[in-house]
């Protein structure tokens, strides 16, 4: 379709070089580091690529898991083959003052891990154990603002009020957690590839869009301020917001 999946390693080292000049200290992929391959060994080269690329970062660097790169690997297998240690597909952070939470939304809905294709890309949830993890996590951490990184969507709507194929489908409950949390300044995801912006509840939701369309770029840097503000300073095909 739209996709220039080819391009995507030279607008990538383009984005980090802008990263590096900038002397920012963290970068995140929100997940879909890679496509499909013609088997599993292409999968790996393309991981590869896509890594040794990311690994011109100067600062810290994390990976938010998508449904594309489940495509032939488990979880662990595919973190293993990016060099990730240890394979979490959730976990938590501390950087610049700012409590990060990276989510998984790449489970069936009575928990199991999306693995090996063995999933829809539109039907995916937040497993319940995650919400438990979750809840648990950010009262550990209330006295901290908090940012949420996920691949899947966590509020898109149709016109009708429906949720969009692109939103986990326990995306109110996702949400009932992070407003109940109330340190949760914004939540920063992918999946939707023209990206998007709404504000619900105090919580801004940022959808970034997708590097892999047409011919521009898009990626973006977001600043937090000491009094919670959220800023994103758009480039290319990517929208700025302050928040």
């Amino acid at each position: 379709m739209d996709r220039q999946c080819r391009a995507s390693a030279v607008k990538l080292r383009a984005c980090l070089q802008k990263f590096n000049e900038r002397g920012l200290s963290l970068a995140i992929c929100l997940g879909d580091l890679i496509d499909s391959a013609a088997d599993r060994a292409g999968e790996i080269g393309n991981i590869c690529t896509m890594m040794g690329v990311f690994a011109t970062f100067s600062g810290e660097r994390h990976l938010v898991l998508g449904n594309h790169d489940l495509a032939r690997f488990t979880k662990a297998e595919f973190l293993q083959a990016a060099g990730v240690n240890p394979p979490a597909s959730y976990y938590s952070f501390e950087a610049g003052g700012v409590h990060f939470v990276v989510l998984d939304g790449n489970c069936h809905e009575d928990g199991p891990d999306f693995a090996r294709g063995d999933f829809a890309w539109d039907h995916a949830w937040v497993s319940p154990v995650q919400l438990q993890w979750l809840a648990h996590d950010l009262a550990l951490h209330q006295r901290d603002p908090a940012i949420v990184l996920i691949h899947e969507n966590l509020e898109r709507r149709q016109g009708d009020g429906a949720l969009d194929a692109h939103s986990v489908r326990n995306a109110d409950a996702v949400r009932q957690v992070l407003e109940c949390a109330g340190n949760v300044r914004a939540v920063i995801q992918g999946h939707y590839h023209p990206g998007a912006f709404t504000r619900i509840n105090g919580i801004s939701y940022i959808t970034l869009s997708a590097m892999v369309t047409g011919d521009s770029n898009a990626f973006g840097i977001v600043t937090i301020t000491a009094d919670g503000v959220v800023s994103l300073e758009g480039f290319g095909a990517q929208e700025s917001y302050r928040v």
